[in-house]
């Protein structure tokens, strides 16, 4: 990646996250820490951001709390090829007519693209996800109430009186930060909070995780290995990682990355 497009998107991060660390940057970015540190000084020096210890920050820091973790239009141009396959995969455990919750994420948002045409009830929490069931489905689509957080495009709502607790779905649909022996994890706590109430609305539990997210770690838990029915990821899964789920009884689905997903993930080119 050139240095002029790391500091487009370190500063695009940084616009609307607000706070962003290195540790963020390096998997965005696929640099080097000594690379990153680099960037931030140079874009620090020209006053575009401000230094701050482990990472950067915004010169006019944003008042709106917002959950931690990487924004939608940053997250949906990584690992493509990867979210295509295991979307694929995914919708193919979907049965006619049925009832189902699609958490918010990018990968989730690959899903829509491979549902049955069968007319199916979907709650979801995802804004672009329902703009795009709408725009091309006959699928109910319900949204929940909460508050609306740009960055990730999502709904979150801790409470449990809304819509979300008179909805019954078969199967939910979520990504996750992370998964590993400890259960699906997450970075922030309104999002565990919000997932949490989601979970007990589903009779089985379809986590929809790349390979990354298995090397991936965080202290919040939304839920242990026991509520997980099935984990959906690619090709790219070591045989050591997925062992703790098979051990928990997990249903472990491995999606073949195509040259067609390849194919297909790759940026249109202007002509």
């Amino acid at each position: 990646m050139l240095e002029r497009e790391r500091h487009n998107l370190i500063l695009k991060l940084v616009e609307e996250r607000s706070i962003v660390a290195v540790s963020d940057l390096l998997e965005l970015l696929g640099a080097s820490e000594a690379t990153i540190r680099r960037d931030i000084n140079t874009l620090a020096e020209r006053g575009q951001l401000r230094r701050i210890r482990g990472g950067a920050e915004a010169i006019r820091p944003r008042s709106q709390p917002h959950p931690v973790g990487m924004a939608f239009a940053l997250s949906q141009d990584i690992n493509v090829p990867q979210k295509r396959a295991i979307a694929r995969a995914a919708a193919a455990l979907i049965e006619p007519g049925e009832s189902i919750i699609i958490c918010g994420g990018t990968t989730t948002y690959a899903l829509v693209e491979f549902l049955p045409n069968d007319e199916l009830d979907i709650l979801t929490s995802s804004f672009p996800i329902a703009a795009k069931l709408l725009a091309t489905s006959r699928h109910r689509v319900t949204l929940p109430g909460g508050t609306v957080f740009r960055e990730q495009n999502v709904v979150l709502s801790p409470f449990e009186n809304d819509i979300v607790g008179s909805f019954w779905a078969s199967k939910l649909f979520t990504g996750c930060h992370g998964i590993n022996r400890f259960g699906i994890m997450e970075a922030d706590p309104l999002i565990v909070q919000a997932q949490t109430q989601l979970l007990k609305r589903a009779e089985h539990v379809i986590v929809m995780a790349d390979s990354s997210k298995l090397r991936r770690k965080s202290a919040m838990i939304v839920a242990g290995l026991e509520r997980i029915s099935t984990i959906v990821t690619d090709d790219g899964a070591r045989p050591e990682e997925l062992e703790p789920f098979h051990e928990a009884g997990v249903r472990v689905i491995v999606a073949q990355v195509s040259e067609q997903d390849e194919i297909d993930a790759a940026p249109a080119k202007c002509t």
